[in-house]
């Protein structure tokens, strides 16, 4: 209920502030700039600040929020006309809410995996392929390389701005039963995945039980034994406490996972030129600030989870891919040339 009224209280704020920002001009279908909405930033100037709410399913220490901290910084200490407001620990919803928020106009932005954004922008989905990634220089290369671009021109298309690409690594999996060496341990067991297809499927093909739930409901849930085990990024499972209600950690690493840090196209296109090139360098800097935790912090997260009683193992990635193939072939052939530029990128 509270997100619920937070939720609908930032609705209305959106709505007075379109309300009272009519000033002059003729039409309230216009920007503050008199354009009709197309991709040039106003080159007005204006008294008003601009509040972009981001929303994340995140909690505030995670490797989101340092990057999302990063970004607040950069903006607000370089111009006075926007404020960056963050709500984290899935305060506006789950992921997928918060994309569709974004999508409608009701909530300005989010940093999100990119793997619910599939349901809105389908070429995304060929990013969160299993095992489409060998290591995560591939995969920063090619989402800050032209299929990036590419996907980013579709974002566009959605009424989403692209701000910057980031990532939360590979995921890996984590139940409390026993060890995952093999698909064939997966047979019977109940693993939590994100509302992603592709996903859901991947692990139906290794014997297990794909079980979409929204972020904010898996903790409970593996607490109450609804679900047996879920699949993550190391950085996701330090900063949410995992290790309280998992035994086990399977580095799999079946699937990058980019995200996505985007605002609304209306909302940028209500931003001056100046204020837009701020706001881009703000979000080229919060990347920054995520990939060099990330890298710094990779060995640390393994210690940790192992200091807090979390069994830590190693498989042969072979038979997991062999058993996903199906999928693979599956989705590639929707976007196959996408899916060639991303392995040509990796040889």
């Amino acid at each position: 209920m509270k997100k619920l009224l937070l939720f609908l209280s930032l609705c209305l704020l959106t709505l007075g502030l379109v309300a009272c920002g009519g000033g002059e001009g003729d039409s309230s279908n216009q920007n503050s700039s008199g354009n009709d909405g197309s991709n040039e930033g106003s080159s007005g100037s204006s008294n008003e600040v601009t509040e972009i709410n981001v929303g994340t399913t995140q909690t505030e220490d995670s490797l989101f929020a340092k990057a999302l901290n990063e970004f607040k910084s950069e903006v607000e200490s370089n111009t006075d006309n926007v404020t960056i407001n963050l709500h984290f620990n899935s305060e506006l919803g789950g992921e997928r809410e918060m994309v569709e928020g974004v999508n409608i106009g009701t909530l300005e932005g989010v940093w999100t995996s990119t793997g619910v954004i599939s349901n809105f922008v389908p070429e995304m989905a060929v990013v969160d392929l299993p095992f489409i990634f060998k290591d995560k220089e591939h995969a920063r290369s090619v989402m800050n390389g032209s299929v990036g671009d590419e996907l980013a021109s579709k974002l566009s298309e959605q009424n989403f701005k692209l701000l910057t690409w980031g990532e939360n690594g590979f995921r890996n999996l984590t139940n409390s039963s026993h060890p995952i060496e093999k698909p064939e341990d997966l047979e019977g067991l109940k693993i939590r995945t994100m509302e992603v297809e592709s996903h859901q499927e991947a692990f139906n093909e290794m014997g297990a039980s794909a079980t979409p739930m929204a972020w904010g409901e898996v903790f409970t849930s593996l607490q109450q034994g609804v679900i047996d085990g879920q699949e993550n990024p190391l950085p996701i499972l330090v900063s949410s406490k995992l290790y309280e209600v998992q035994d086990y950690v399977s580095l799999t690493q079946h699937v990058y996972s980019p995200t996505a840090l985007m605002i609304g196209q209306q909302v940028w296109n209500e931003l001056s030129e100046e204020d837009q090139q701020i706001v881009m360098d703000a979000a080229k800097a919060a990347q920054q600030k995520n990939y060099n935790v990330a890298d710094k912090k990779a060995e640390e997260y393994k210690q940790t989870l192992k200091d807090n009683g979390m069994e830590i193992n190693e498989v042969n990635k072979e038979p997991f891919m062999e058993a996903v193939k199906p999928v693979v072939e599956e989705y590639k052939s929707d976007f196959e040339d996408l899916y060639n530029q991303i392995v040509e990128a990796g040889k």
